[in-house]
This record gives C-alpha cells, sequence and structure tokens, in this order.
C-alpha cells in the first residue's frame, strides 16, 4: 500500500509566481526533480480532489534518501487531461522540466486564485507534455 511507504508529508508553502519549484528545499533536504529522479506514474483522483506525481530516484549518486517522491496537489482540479503516448513519447515523459505557480485569464483580467483560493500551476516535461492544475496547496510526500 502507498501509505505504508511515506515516511513523511511536507507542505509546501505557497510559492512566488513563475518560480520554477522542480527543485524543492525542504530545510536540509534537496530534491532535484529534473536530473535526479524520473517521473513514472501521475494519477488524477476526482473523488478526492487529489492530482499526484510520483516519481523515482534514477541518480544514485546524489544524497537524498528517498527513493520515491510524491508531489501532491490538494483539492486539485483539472479541466482535462488527455495523452497519447507511444514509445518515443513515454520515454521523454519522464523528465519533469519546469513546475510553477502563475496567474490565468479571468475575465478581462490576470488572476493569482480563483473563488475557491486555488492557485494554477503550469507543468511541463521534455516531452511537450503541458499540464494545467488549480490546487490550493501543494504537499511533498517522501
Amino acid at each position: 500500500m502507498a501509505s505504508e511507504r511515506i515516511k513523511r508529508k511536507i507542505r509546501l508553502p505557497q510559492s512566488e509566481l513563475f518560480k520554477d519549484i522542480v527543485a524543492v528545499d525542504l530545510d536540509g533536504i534537496y530534491l532535484d526533480l529534473h536530473n535526479d529522479y524520473d517521473c513514472f506514474r501521475l494519477a488524477y483522483k476526482v473523488a478526492f480532489n487529489e492530482f499526484r506525481l510520483t516519481f523515482k530516484r534514477i541518480n544514485l549518486a546524489t544524497d537524498a534518501n528517498y527513493d520515491l517522491v510524491d508531489l501532491v496537489f490538494i483539492d486539485a482540479v483539472m479541466e482535462t487531461c488527455l495523452f497519447v503516448f507511444n514509445e518515443d513519447v513515454s520515454n521523454e515523459f519522464k523528465t519533469i522540466d519546469l513546475l510553477y505557480r502563475g496567474r490565468f485569464e479571468n475575465g478581462n483580467e490576470l488572476a493569482e486564485f480563483d473563488r475557491s483560493g486555488r492557485s494554477l500551476y503550469y507543468i511541463s516535461f521534455y516531452s511537450g507534455i503541458e499540464l494545467k492544475v488549480f490546487a490550493t496547496a501543494l504537499i511533498v510526500e517522501l
């Protein structure tokens, strides 16, 4: 069961707008999800309003003791989630390129939060796959 492997849950503070958070510094725990980890699972659970990206450590030369890392978007809403996988895309999908909190169009203006207090997170992978997820919080599970 996935919850048995979780050693720690760390709620990330609200990040600065447009600041890339692919490299995460958690008070002495440094995780470079771009260089040291591959994304191997994406899960969107509508019933729990949760979107989860699961990463597996590939660079064993790092000091990180965490082989699996989950990024969990809380109170998540995705309008569309569509993937067409072929061999080339699935190999390139593993490497996350960017993850940041940004603004979005709300009527005729740019907004930072929706009516429910959710921010828009932009996620992109080297393959060109891009995701947009509204969430109230981002948690790292180690």
